[in-house]
């Protein structure tokens, strides 16, 4: 499950073969779309009523139950944007939308049942959760701190590329570590909570490879990684409170490893040696 940070090898180019008999292309039942808009239908429904303590305006649980609606009348074939695949980018895009509304509240219930019509919804466009749902966007506050002044921002100049990579990797090894622990724990557990926070974790886990690969890393000039360390933030979050509801010692271990992860991401100097 648990992905390794390395380098792909490089394939070797040769004669190509004759090409065989192309094989025939899957056709996608109807059927198949309407089950998972019903499926995304009824997880947004579930998320839209969870009892969250919202500050203000709890715009987000409308947008998520607007966007239950859409694919509730999707799965009857009442398409709101010509055809299936726009129709859940229609509904990704209510769900993204929830989770930019200034100072709402996202539960451990809620984001598990967003995790699980996210995944419907990838399989319906074909691609990728993160490439259709905000994963490792943090939500904005009405009253945002001060921007730092650029005097501020010289003053945290302190990482080479090299320090930078080498912190993303401890981090990442922490984070790898954690993955590890609540997949073998999941099965013990048997709690669809457990399972949720795991696939979820896994999520973020490939992310932060891509990045790695792609060698997207972070700000050079503060030495901090934002996207790694705002995932982090929200599964640290999510286990860390269902942890203390459940008093569950192992979920208090990963959420350590995790918070281990996340303070390396911030620009911890002390793993450097």
């Amino acid at each position: 499950m648990n992905a390794v940070l390395e380098k792909p090898p490089v394939k070797a180019r040769g004669r190509k073969a004759a090409p065989a008999a192309p094989a025939p292309v899957p056709v996608r039942l109807a059927s198949t779309d309407a089950t998972l808009f019903a499926e995304v239908g009824d997880f947004l429904a579930q998320a839209s009523g969870t009892d969250e303590p919202h500050g203000f305006s709890g715009d987000s649980d409308r947008l998520l139950s607007i966007g239950a609606m859409i694919a509730l009348d999707a799965a009857k074939s009442k398409y709101s944007n010509t055809n299936a695949e726009n129709t859940a980018y229609d509904v990704a895009a209510c769900i993204n939308a929830a989770r930019l509304v200034p100072d709402d509240t996202e539960s451990v219930e809620r984001t598990i049942n967003i995790h699980c019509a996210s995944e419907r919804l990838a399989a319906i466009t074909g691609s990728a959760i993160h490439q259709i749902i905000f994963t490792d966007v943090p939500r904005p506050t009405r009253d945002p701190a001060p921007a730092p002044s650029a005097e501020a921002a010289i003053s945290h100049k302190r990482f080479t590329e090299e320090q930078l990579k080498e912190l993303y990797w401890r981090a990442y090894v922490f984070m790898d570590c954690a993955s590890s622990v609540l997949f073998h724990y999941a099965e013990h557990a048997d709690d669809s909570a457990v399972f949720a926070m795991r696939d979820l974790l896994d999520v973020y886990l490939k992310e932060a490879k891509r990045r790695f690969d792609n060698e997207k890393l972070g700000d050079l000039v503060s030495g901090d990684m934002p996207d790694l360390s705002c995932d982090l933030d929200r599964v640290i979050a999510l286990i860390g409170s269902y942890a203390t509801n459940t008093d569950d010692g192992v979920l208090h271990g990963v959420e350590h490893l995790l918070s281990s992860a996340k303070r390396i991401a911030d620009g911890d100097e002390g793993v450097l040696g």
